[in-house]
């Protein structure tokens, strides 16, 4: 299936913005837009195309035009064009979040990663809530190789609710440990999303749903009552003293991610999740910090190993991309391993040795073998040519 009409279907997104004129007087404009639709529907693209242009020429400003047209084109294969014009959607609307989210999977289809990534991160900042955000942002990081941070846009994706799919698939065949919690919780400021439901029936038959496993994002989409439709759900950052009684008590202490309550107002009845807000430069600091930990203990099991050379070298793994040979390393420290990096080659043959440690013993050394093998990892053990 095309990459921009999965993701529209995911989100399930159809318009952003009420006409502003609904009972004016028909306009030239609006015309060539329903005769746009109409061409669309019978088939011919590329009169819609024209049909939509004609709707721009006669003076329509609307950014929904612009946005419709962009996704003929795509469609149409003219890449290009189509990030025009959505470009010009964005420029009228430059706060709808779904419009960049638009916008990134175009990049990502075209193979411009770091306009993608610009895109998603943008979709994120306004919406931390847009699981689609996080899970393309953890594409568009993956095939950039900055692997542990595209698998914290994993983990956060599924927490809001979706499921891990080909992302995840591929993160574990590197034998990438996903990380336990890569997001702040603010102290004092709650970031939350919403459902707002007329009668408590409906609120506990959309509380079920969203049980079962659908997207709270789309459940908002199709089912609240308040201005957060729009947005998925999400009402942005509030503060406890700033929330009706009921629900600050409800709400005081209570995790990033977990589940959702049921809340009751003068509007009627809520359920309000909370979550945590999107900052990459956050991610980026602990990605540094734990890269910095980690040389820090590599460098001084190497300089014990050089200090007090072994009979026997564990070895788990040669790598050409230094990312994974650290990842590894990573899952050994955590073992208990005293693991480091050695360099094999150089320039185009350039290869990175992960060793688990020195052993004066093979049997010390197979034993210590079989130990992170169950773990999933592999090894053979070598003579030490320094010894």
């Amino acid at each position: 299936m095309n990459v921009f009409k999965l993701c529209v279907s995911f989100c399930l997104i159809s318009t952003f913005l009420t006409p502003a004129f609904a009972e004016d007087p028909i306009r030239v404009s609006d015309v060539h837009r329903q005769l746009a639709e109409r061409h669309l529907e019978d088939g011919h693209p590329f009169w819609a195309v024209r049909s939509y242009r004609l709707a721009l020429e006669s003076g329509s400003d609307d950014p929904n035009i612009h946005r419709n047209l962009s996704q003929v084109l795509y469609d149409l294969g003219f890449v290009d064009q189509a990030i025009e014009e959505l470009q010009l959607a964005i420029d009228k609307a430059p706060e709808e979040d779904f419009l960049h989210m638009e916008m990134g999977v175009f990049y990502l289809a075209s193979g411009r990663l770091p306009l993608a990534y610009q895109e998603f991160t943008r979709v994120l900042e306004l919406n931390p809530g847009f699981s689609y955000g996080y899970y393309y942002l953890g594409e568009v990081l993956f095939r950039l190789g900055e692997y542990n941070q595209s698998s914290m846009a994993l983990v956060i994706a599924e927490k809001l609710g979706l499921p891990g799919f080909d992302l995840e698939r591929k993160l574990t065949d590197l034998g990438w440990v996903l990380p336990e919690k890569p997001w702040h919780c603010e102290a004092h400021i709650y970031h939350l999303r919403r459902i707002t439901l007329p009668t408590l029936t409906q609120a506990r038959q959309v509380m079920q749903r969203l049980e079962d496993g659908e997207l709270f994002e789309e459940l908002a989409r199709e089912f609240s009552t308040g201005s957060e439709s729009q947005s998925g759900g999400y009402v942005g950052g509030i503060s406890l003293a700033s929330m009706p009684e009921n629900f600050s008590r409800e709400l005081a202490g209570r995790p990033c991610y977990s589940p959702a309550v049921l809340l009751e107002s003068s509007d009627g009845y809520h359920i309000v999740q909370r979550i945590a807000p999107f900052d990459a430069d956050l991610w980026q600091k602990n990605a540094d910090k734990q890269k910095s930990q980690r040389r820090v203990q590599m460098d001084r099991h190497a300089t014990e190993d050089k200090q007090q050379p072994k009979s026997y070298v564990l070895v788990s793994g040669v790598f050409r991309n230094h990312d994974y040979a650290d990842q590894r390393v990573a899952r050994l420290l955590k073992l208990g391993m005293k693991s480091y990096l050695q360099t094999r080659g150089s320039g185009e043959h350039l290869r990175y040795e992960v060793i688990v440690g020195q052993f004066d013993d093979y049997a010390e050394a197979e034993k210590a073998g079989k130990t992170i093998k169950k773990s999933g990892l592999e090894y053979y053990i070598r003579k030490n040519k320094a010894k």
